[in-house]
């Protein structure tokens, strides 16, 4: 689950709702690679390796010798004794003043330096937008190939703190220089913050026609899907002609990068969330409508490599993160770091026997085989794009009925009688482990030259067979940008009842303005190899660890925390003085309980012996409104305690039995749950008026509030449910 703030979340649940797509458009060689770059002078603070950073706003507001910088009232930061301590987007700063009309004695210029670009057709330039540094107002933006400027657009009278150029066609450039000779202000250095040789630009709804967004996963590591992203934006003045020359068509290549936002009004404004970097594909373009629109499908980084042929380096990694780093470095230079694999399992071994298991096999199959043996999946990171390779996680998001259009489809998930592994070593040897169905028509072969010994066949058995029998639930609702592939989501079926699934597929569509008819589907498997056999206790007592069990699992959940009662409702006068105004409203609704804390654990056992278990009592609900309910007692498994545990948002999930534990604000909280029970509602707004008073004579003498609907009493609270000790073990 994506980060998000308070504000986006009520946003995205709330009745109404406003969302918005962004779309950073890239069109930059993916292959290129920046000089230092640098101008006629630079002070001694100048950062000229930022001009290329694709931060557009410089923080600029630092102290200098130019006339009105030098304030000491907080207004401007002083620049340390070593001026290149300085931190902040400070962009290139030139060494000479304006003179008191603005011009320069001597132009000054800065460029950006660059290699491994074959074909250059649109650039941009970006300046200060702090009114206090001032824009230049005559300028040149020159596109050179070697020491000879191929192209040259001059500007005069210039307002904007920012220009794009395109139109033009440079082959094998190698800078762009700008150099300005008068600025809007008097004694002024020059202040460059971004050159851009290429097309960047934000794209939002004016733009975007519509956008439709697929997300997969597998976690067994069997098959490689990925994400696709089809976005569809308007193509009137049709800079996007492919029958164009002067247009910047030629320049769109493989592996350009669309970093893709989608956006919710809040109070504080719009707040975006990213739902994912998506990369144009070799052919993955076209026009329609006599080219009035195009069309971008796009892929994930791990659709970039899934087809690529595998170039096998001369020394062949041997750890999970080597082989990460392998695989992304298949994309080219600039891609050699855009991949994170989770810290406990980068050092994990992963190798190969033979070079040539490797050698020409598609990058695909090699991420989801090195994934398979180090108990990890793989996935395109949503907020940066890169190739990641973490273990399953347990977070995820609340989906209830309010945000679906249609109640939960339940359907049977593939059943497996057999998985058959064939070993990588001196024998060729055939493992078969048993499915969670002899009785399925269902088999697997699993060929992987990372997996050379039994023990690793069943490791990686245990992640493949997890992913087999139970259900499948297909919800279709609103969409929550905030979700992620893997994510185990609590869908609340009603006010009492939950289930919980792991997410292996959702889409976004968004279309004339809406995001809806978004689809999602939750794996809720029970596989063998997953502690099949369970016995819930709801109150205390005895567990006999039957003969041969030497390990169970344990879910320990403490009682849950009581709501608190909710506020009254309210009414009165309002305004500076008697007779003005008044104020009524509905008191808020009281706080609600927390979930117990949730410890959860796999431990060794003694056969054939008893263990103690104690269940904590829910808390009782708060009967004064603004104070917290009663925290639920502690449960515990022989010395184990869901003292050692944590509150979990929104619950903890067991995928194993698809039950939920430990939520917050249930309205009606199961036995034997750990969930806190739901705040009471607030009491019902009152109503009254002023009422003018009069003296015999007539006099006026004040007001009196009049109260014609007493305002009602807030509801009380719910008690939280019963601790929970769930024991599961495997068969002998």
């Amino acid at each position: 689950m994506l980060e998000i703030t308070d504000g986006y979340r009520a946003a995205i649940v709330g009745d109404v709702r406003h969302m918005v797509l962004k779309a950073q458009l890239e069109i930059v060689d993916p292959d290129i690679a920046f000089g230092s770059g640098g101008g006629s002078g630079a002070a001694p603070w100048s950062k000229a390796e930022q001009l290329h950073n694709k931060e557009l706003t410089l923080d600029s507001r630092y102290a200098t010798l130019e006339p009105g910088r030098w304030m000491l009232d907080g207004t401007f930061r002083l620049i340390p004794d070593d001026p290149k301590a300085l931190t902040g987007e400070i962009g290139y700063v030139g060494d000479v003043l304006s003179g008191p009309d603005g011009r320069f004695a001597s132009p000054v210029w800065a460029e950006v330096t660059f290699s491994s670009v074959s074909i250059l057709q649109a650039c941009s330039v970006y300046f200060s937008t702090d009114p206090v540094d001032g824009i230049p107002e005559e300028f040149t933006v020159e596109v050179r190939s070697g020491d000879t400027a191929v192209y040259t657009k001059p500007y005069t009278g210039n307002t904007a703190a920012s220009v794009s150029l395109d139109g033009f066609t440079v082959y094998d450039p190698t800078s762009i220089r700008v150099t300005v000779s008068r600025w809007s202000l008097p004694g002024r250095r020059l202040r460059v913050a971004e050159i851009i040789p290429g097309l960047y630009e934000e794209w939002t709804d004016d733009i975007l026609a519509s956008i439709d967004i697929q997300m997969r996963g597998n976690f067994a590591c069997l098959a490689i899907p990925y994400g696709t992203c089809t976005l569809r934006m308007d193509n009137i003045d049709r800079r996007f002609e492919p029958r164009s020359k002067s247009g910047i068509f030629q320049s769109i290549e493989e592996r350009q990068a669309i970093p893709v936002a989608i956006g919710a009004e809040t109070e504080a404004g719009v707040v975006y969330q990213r739902v994912g970097v998506f990369y144009q594909a070799n052919g993955g373009w076209k026009t329609g409508d006599n080219a009035m629109t195009m069309q971008w499908d796009l892929v994930d980084i791990v659709g970039l490599l899934a087809d690529r042929e595998f170039q096998a380096p001369a020394v062949l990694p041997t750890t999970l993160s080597g082989w990460m780093a392998a695989l992304a470095g298949q994309l080219g230079t600039n891609f050699a770091k855009k991949y994170h694999v989770d810290p406990d399992y980068a050092g994990a071994a992963a190798t190969v026997n033979d070079k040539a298991d490797v050698e020409g096999k598609k990058c695909g199959d090699i991420l989801r085989w090195v994934c398979m043996a180090t108990g990890t999946w793989p996935r395109a990171d949503a907020e940066t794009g890169d190739l990641t390779a973490e273990p399953l996680w347990s977070a995820g998001n609340k989906l209830d009925l309010d945000n679906m259009t249609v109640y939960p489809v339940m359907k049977a998930n593939d059943d497996l009688a057999v998985l058959t592994f064939q070993l990588f070593d001196s024998a060729k040897t055939v493992v078969n482990i048993s499915g969670n169905a002899t009785s399925s028509s269902k088999t697997l072969t699993v060929a992987n030259p990372f997996l050379h010994t039994a023990a690793q066949a069943q490791t990686a058995a245990r992640q493949i067979l997890s992913q087999y029998g139970g259900i499948r639930l297909e919800t279709t609702g609103r969409g929550d940008p905030a979700s992620e592939i893997g994510d185990v989501d609590t869908v609340w079926l009603d006010e009492s009842s939950a289930t919980t699934g792991r997410r292996m597929e959702q889409s976004f569509s968004f279309s004339g303005g809406v995001l809806r008819d978004c689809r999602s589907v939750l794996l809720q498997a029970d596989g063998s190899f997953l502690f099949e056999n369970r016995q819930v206790f709801s109150q205390s007592g005895n567990f006999r660890v039957p003969p041969g069990v030497s390990q169970v699992r344990i879910i320990l959940g403490q009682g849950g925390q009581g709501g608190a009662r909710g506020e009254d409702g309210h009414v009165g006068g309002s305004g500076n003085f008697p007779g003005q105004g008044v104020t009524s409203g509905e008191g808020a609704q009281g706080l609600n309980g927390s979930g117990g804390r949730i410890w959860s654990g796999v431990v060794n056992v003694n056969p054939d012996t008893d263990y103690a278990v104690t269940i904590g009592k829910g808390g009782k609900a708060s009967p004064t409104a603004g104070v917290p309910g009663e925290e639920g007692g502690e449960s515990t498994f022989g010395v184990y305690s869901s003292a050692n545990g944590k509150v979990y948002s929104p619950s903890f999930t067991d995928l194993a039995s698809g039950s939920a534990y430990g939520r917050t604000g249930v309205e009606k909280p199961l036995a034997g749950s750990a969930d806190g029970g739901i705040g009471g509602k607030g009491g019902e707004a009152g109503a009254g008026y002023w009422k003018e008073l009069f003296w015999p004579d007539g006099r006026p003498r004040g007001w009196d509030f009049v109260v014609t609907k007493k305002p009602g009493p807030g509801k009380p609270g719910v008690d939280g449910a019963d601790g929970v000790c769930a024991v599961s073990w495997s068969k002998p």
